[in-house]
Parts: structure tokens; sequence; C-alpha cells
């Protein structure tokens, strides 16, 4: 019996083995209309010049002054290390795989060792139950079994909802990693930027000073209104305000940069890199499926998934349910005689339970993962959705800030110009000094609109980038 027993121990393992629940499939999108390609495509004159590489979008380079800036690259290699909302994601992803560590035993047999010694006195209504004295040793060993069957799936269900979870948890992981590492590009940026817009401003403010320097004495020798003279003090006024608010914001992005390299919240300023120009145009058609490559939507999809999973578990708790049991070993009362063969004992048996009255604690579970499913697919596209909005709306303002920076490129070349005209008739004598930094001041504004909107276009192309699904790590 001891041979049947091992047999039927090693038989069962192997049954539960081989039924070991894997991931559950994705399945497609039934209730979403997709179109093949983007409804806010990229201007004419992108698409004319870039129409050749539409097929490998992946590796355009579109935004390869990210992925080459080595102090950027950099920045985001420490956040990815230390960033505190990583930590939790990465700690979520470890509950998730001890939790399916947790379920997916428990289609497997449980197995248990036991010993036990007892020692007993018993008084004088008792003593049949001992031999000739009243104390008595009575010492057990055994080794138990008990499995249930997993006949209709229902354990193999929570198992796949367990590791749809883990799935779901991993894909959430890795989307924080390409959303912290676009956060780091796009405060990066800004600081860049903010530190452009302080030299154009102080530029700026030197050439201010000079005008109103210029004009005071224009006002004090009576040549001169005092509400002009009044109009520009205040205008030079404005410029030092705005310098002390772009020095505070300043600040303030560097300390957002530092939280998200997971450091104290400090104001040290990075060395200064100008931005660059949008050399490499959006490729042409690009098409909506890319939006696979989103982790986000990955794990919202492994979230439904799992409601799936869910469901199907909840209705077979109907189903009646089937377990074994057996057990072998020995017992003595004595503790050197307690291996010995003739003190052997063994049972094997079979439980079958039907689940009959439950006080409709079956059909409200059922329900309830009825209505966890219907939040989960409507949560899916929703995701779906407004993923897509974030696509068309990039690709919109990537055609909306081409023909702005178009414009303003060209009034920029223009002040430029006059400047430079107003310059030269300044130093041959035949130009005034004010209409010379009238002009100046005037070129300095254009750059900083300049500034303003390459900035815009290159946030965008972040936006763009991450909504694609890609990422700078």
């Amino acid at each position: 019996m001891h041979r049947l027993f091992t047999i039927l121990l090693i038989s069962a393992v192997a049954i539960a083995l081989c039924g070991c629940a894997t991931s559950v499939k994705q399945k497609a999108i039934e209730t979403l209309e997709v179109p093949q390609n983007w409804q806010s495509e990229p201007s004419t004159d992108y698409s004319d010049t870039n129409q050749a590489r539409t097929d490998n979008f992946t590796d355009a380079t579109w935004l390869d002054y990210f992925e080459n800036n080595s102090q950027l690259q950099s920045l985001i290699q420490e956040g990815i290390l230390s960033n505190k909302d990583l930590v939790i994601a990465s700690a979520r992803v470890d509950k998730a795989q001890a939790e399916l560590r947790t379920v997916q035993p428990n289609r497997l047999p449980t197995i248990d060792i036991n010993g036990q010694g007892n020692r007993q006195k018993v008084n004088a209504a008792t003593q049949a139950l001992l031999s000739s004295e009243a104390i008595g040793n009575d010492y057990t060993a055994t080794l138990g079994l008990r499995w249930e069957i997993d006949l209709w799936g229902s354990l193999r269900n929570q198992a796949q909802f367990s590791r749809a979870q883990l799935e779901s948890s991993q894909a959430n992981l890795k989307y924080a990693q390409m959303s912290i590492a676009s956060q780091i590009a796009k405060t990066w940026l800004g600081i860049m930027h903010i530190q452009g817009q302080i030299g154009l401003l102080e530029e700026h403010q030197t050439l201010k000073t000079l005008y109103l320097k210029s004009i005071e004495e224009r006002y004090r020798r009576g040549l001169i209104f005092a509400e002009l003279y009044l109009y520009e003090k205040n205008q030079t006024q404005a410029i030092y305000e705005s310098l002390n608010e772009l020095y505070n914001e300043r600040d303030q992005l560097n300390r957002s940069l530092a939280v998200l390299l997971g450091e104290y919240p400090k104001s040290e300023t990075l060395d200064y890199q100008p931005l660059p120009d949008l050399m490499d145009p959006i490729p042409a058609g690009i098409p909506s499926d890319l939006l696979l490559n989103r982790p986000d939507l990955m794990a919202i999809e492994r979230q439904l998934a799992g409601s799936r999973v869910l469901l199907k578990s909840a209705k077979k708790q109907r189903l009646p349910k089937i377990s074994l049991t057996g057990a072998m070993g020995n017992a003595s009362p004595e503790l050197n005689n307690l291996i010995n063969s003739n003190n052997a004992f063994w049972n094997v048996g079979v439980n079958l339970a039907q689940p009959l009255i439950n006080y409709g604690r079956i059909n409200a579970y059922i329900n309830a993962s009825k209505a966890q499913l219907a939040e989960a697919e409507a949560t899916y596209e929703k995701v779906i959705l407004n993923a897509f909005m974030e696509v068309e709306n990039a690709l919109s303002n990537e055609s909306y800030l081409q023909t702005i920076d178009k414009s303003n490129t060209q009034i920029l070349r223009q002040t430029r110009d006059i400047a430079s005209m107003n310059q030269t008739k300044y130093i041959e004598g035949n130009g005034a000094f004010l209409n010379y930094l009238s002009s100046k001041i005037a070129s300095l504004q254009s750059q900083r609109q300049n500034l303003q909107i390459k900035y815009q276009q290159l946030q965008n192309r972040i936006n763009l980038y991450l909504a694609l699904g890609y990422s700078f790590i």
C-alpha cells in the first residue's frame, strides 16, 4: 500500500504540473473602429520629402537630438535608477509576483508531515481505554495529502487572473519608466529654454537701460514730455520683474528635476545648451497600429483579460468540487517502537462537495465579476480613445507650430535686417541712436518669440514620441 500511495502522489503532482496556468491570450478590440492612418497628418511639405521613410518610422531621426545628448541621457539614467515613483511601481511588480506564487500552488496537492506525542492520565471511569496503567503514551507520525482536483478549471482561471495582474504591473512599470524619462526630458528642455530666455532678456535689459538713459537726457533737456519718460521707465522696470520671474521659474524647474532624479529639491543650474532647430520632420502615413507599442495600453488590456477569466472562475463556483485525501504513518504507545511496520496505518478518501444553499453569495460574486468586466472593457476603450487623441493632438500641433514657425522666422529675419541697417546708419552718422536701440530691442523680442516656438515644437515632439509608445530609455 505504501507503493500505491507513492504512485498516487507522483501521478497527482504530474497532472497538476501539466496544467499550470499560462498567460491569458489577447483579444482584438471589437467595439472600436480604428482608422488605418492618422486623421491629422503632417503638412505636405513634410510628407512630400519624407514619403520614402514612412515604412521605417521607428528608425527615423526626428528626435535624435534628445537620444544623442549626453547630459540629458545621463540625467535620464539617474532618474530611472532613483526615481521614487519607479521604486513604487517596481514594488508593485514584486507584490504581483508574490501574489501569483501564492495562487499557483492551489492547483497542486498539499503534502504535510505530522508528528505527535501525547502522555495522559485517566481516572477510573476511563480506565478501560488503557491496558493496565492509569498513565499512558501515544505517539504518531503521519504523511498526509490533500488535492482539490481542478476539474472545471476554476483554480486555473484564478492563476491566470494573478498572472494577468503581474503582466499588467510589469507593463505599468515600463510605462512609468517611459513617462519619467519623458518628464525628465521635458523638464530639462524647460530649463534650457528658460536659461536661453534669461540670456536674451538680460541683453534686452541692457539695451533698455541705455534707451532709458537717452530718454531721460532728452527729458531733462525739455525735448520730450514727462509721460513718455515715465512710460519708458515703467517698461524698464517691467523687464526687471520679468527677469526675476524667469529666475524663479528656472529654480522651480531645477527643483522639479531633482525630485524626478530622486534627490532633495535643490535649485542647482545645469550647463546651458542652446535649443536646436528641428531638421528632421515627422514622416507621413503613420499607421495607427503603432499604439500597440504603448505599455499603458498593454497594462489595461491585461486588466481586461484578467477580468474575463475571473468571471469564468466565478461561474464555476456553482459546480461540485472533488478532492482526494490520503494519509499514511505509524502509531505506537512507545516512542522506540514507532517505526515498527506492524504499527503502520493508511487511509485514502475522495470528497465530493456540491453547493446547495449559499444565500445568493455565488450569484452575487458572479454579478460583481460581471460589473468588474464591464468596467474594465469601458476603461480599456477610454484609454485607447485618449491615446488616439494624444497622437492626433500632437500631430495637429506639429502642423500648427510649423506654420507659426515659418511666419516667425520671416519676422525674425526682417527685424535683424532692420537692426543691421539702423546700426550701419548710426555708425555712418546718418541715423539716430534711439532708432538703432529700438530696432535692436525689436530683434531681441523676435528672438525670444522664436525661442518660445522652438521650445513648444520640441515639447510637442516629446509628447508625440511618448504617445506613440517610444521611449528615451
